[in-house]
């Protein structure tokens, strides 16, 4: 069962594993997810959580291709994937401050790619969340930032300078992130000096992980309105695939 009810034209896509290569010549390992249509299309950077690139992941992956997206899932861990919390916590701290350059560097490869429309946004899944908060406060060339369940403690003072559109959203029943910090970040988003429409979505009856593996049925039907509002959130500010030119009698 898909995470979101389509209304739009689904895409046949094209999936598998790639490498990026990063400003250093370092090679980035990466899922990638993309229409296999030769139109341009935008573009999405998928910052997945503290596990890994997970089932879920993937499956987030493809429905975003699906919808006409080109998806790059850059792999912050070089392959591993936690089974537990306390193995989610190593890889982080192994990360150290090496996740935001890997981001940065997916969404510079879907800048320039020369089957995207130069549309690109940064979406994350908890800590991918917080990345994605950080690319919409150094970039000035993405178009919009979601974030499902990310901490914005660390970037508290910086929100009123984001360049990008901020949809963020959070369970109500959310045990990491408090309710006052996520009315902090609603107050510091509105008050941001270029004018930008954010928003941040509170999720009835649900907590944290609401899009992962182990979602209860609460959760996977309000990670579905998420996603679907998700989409809603980056027509407005994507543009969609470039149709095909209609032909001349």
């Amino acid at each position: 069962m898909p995470l979101y009810d389509s209304h739009h034209l689904e895409y046949g896509i094209t999936n598998g594993h790639i490498q990026v290569v990063m400003e250093n010549g370092q090679q980035l390992p990466a899922y990638w997810a993309h229409p296999n249509t030769g139109r341009l299309f935008p573009a999405v950077a998928l910052i997945h959580d503290w596990w890994g690139i997970t089932p879920s992941i993937r499956r987030i992956a493809h429905q975003f291709a699906q919808a006409g997206y080109y998806v790059i899932v850059p792999d912050l861990f070089d392959g591993k994937v936690a089974a537990t919390p306390e193995q989610a916590i190593e890889l982080v701290k192994a990360l150290g401050d090496g996740g935001y350059p890997r981001v940065d560097a997916a969404l510079s490869v879907l800048e320039r790619h020369h089957h995207t429309n130069r549309d690109v946004a940064a979406v994350g899944v908890g800590m991918g969340g917080s990345l994605a908060y950080e690319a919409a406060i150094v970039r000035s060339d993405i178009e919009a930032a979601v974030a499902y369940y990310g901490f914005p403690q660390r970037y508290f003072g910086r929100f009123k300078d984001a360049h990008a559109p901020i949809l963020a959203f959070y369970g109500e029943n959310e045990p990491h992130i408090t309710a006052s910090v996520i009315t902090r970040l609603r107050q510091e988003l509105a008050a941001n000096t270029a004018g930008l429409s954010h928003e941040v979505v509170t999720l009835k009856g649900v907590a944290h992980d609401f899009l992962g593996d182990q979602a209860s049925t609460a959760e996977h039907e309000q990670g579905r309105q998420a996603i679907a509002k998700t989409f809603l959130f980056l027509e407005q500010y994507l543009k969609g695939p470039e149709r095909n030119p209609p032909k001349t009698i």
